[in-house]
């Protein structure tokens, strides 16, 4: 074995475990927080940091801390992005985060800008260009980021919600309603799928700004709908016309341990207000809650109304929201 590979996973697995110590604790702590504080930070649950800690473990994220001698200061986690990295020519990488509590605004900013700047050195180091960062609305934080350079791309609206039985609730559990069939995508070929559908515009803060390349949206939502359509993770569910036999939206959702998160509902622009959306999130509602998913989280531009009325009349309700900010050459 390769002493050196097994230095690194110690190294990885050791960095797992103090950061699920250090994320346990600032959670606790974060739910003691006075408003505004407790409405613009999202309170870290068990999964989410079990899941952070994998990654680390796994060497999928680094961890950036704050304060080396004093973990709980602080940190961001640092991800590479392959797609994204494989369509643009250069590397790109993601940050989660910060991960911090501290009653004083300069000192969240501060230790932001810090750590956003720590970031920024390992990304030189490892041949990325473009860091992009989804945060929670703290204008300290906010300003953290600006301090290092990043821009402001887009403001999200995220909203959470129970899944209904399908069972109980009969629109939920119909499949065809006026020439159009909730089915599905296990027979269908993706790539039929996606050509039928037209490009979509990924709904993410990375594809903003005049240096990413021509085409690189429509390129990126085929991949990422192609991967998520392959993903045993994944459920998915197709609106059919049935007089055309064609595609005409598409859902996907990713379900782990009891949760669901929409990864994509795109209808096609032509089709758009006829009430294919509401059909769409009923059918994939359905597949997921047979799968044991029983709560249902989306992430959506908070410029996109027809999507936010959607989910806001399937009883969906608002958390606090995300700013979305990058930093490219």
């Amino acid at each position: 074995m390769n002493p050196f590979a097994q230095s690194g996973r110690a190294r990885n697995e050791a960095s797992a475990r103090i950061l699920a110590a250090t994320l346990t604790l600032l959670s606790r702590e974060q739910r003691e927080l006075p408003p505004p504080h407790s409405l613009w930070t999202p309170h870290l649950d068990s999964a989410q940091v079990r899941e952070a800690s994998m990654l680390v473990a796994e060497g999928k994220a680094q961890v950036i801390w704050a304060d080396e001698s004093h973990p709980a200061r602080g940190l961001t986690l640092y991800r590479e992005r392959l797609l994204e990295t494989e369509l643009l020519g250069y590397g790109s990488a993601m940050l989660q985060g910060p991960f911090l509590v501290d009653p004083e605004a300069d000192g969240r900013q501060r230790k932001t800008r810090d750590m956003a700047a720590k970031a920024l050195s390992a990304a030189a180091v490892k041949g990325a260009r473009f860091l992009s960062v989804k945060t929670y609305h703290d204008p300290a934080v906010l300003r953290g980021f600006s301090d290092a350079g990043f821009r402001l791309a887009e403001v999200i609206s995220c909203l959470e919600g129970p899944l209904g039985d399908p069972a109980a609730e009969p629109e939920r559990s119909s499949q065809r309603s006026g020439g159009i069939r909730i089915k599905g995508t296990e027979d269908a070929d993706p790539a039929e799928i996606l050509d039928a559908l037209g490009d979509l515009f990924y709904d993410g803060h990375h594809l903003h700004g005049p240096f990413l390349p021509e085409g690189f949206s429509g390129r990126l939502w085929r991949m990422v709908a192609a991967r998520d359509l392959a993903s045993p993770a994944c459920s998915s569910v197709m609106a059919v016309d049935t007089r055309l036999n064609v595609p005409v939206g598409l859902a996907v959702g990713a379900v782990s341990a009891g949760r669901a998160f929409l990864t994509i509902f795109h209808v096609a622009e032509r089709r758009r207000g006829q009430g294919l959306g509401r059909l769409l999130l009923s059918g994939l509602s359905g597949a997921m809650w047979e799968r044991g998913a029983r709560t249902l989280s989306v992430e959506t531009a908070s410029w996109n109304l027809p999507a936010l009325s959607l989910y806001l009349n399937a009883g969906l309700r608002p958390r606090a929201p995300l700013a979305a900010l990058h930093h490219a050459p």
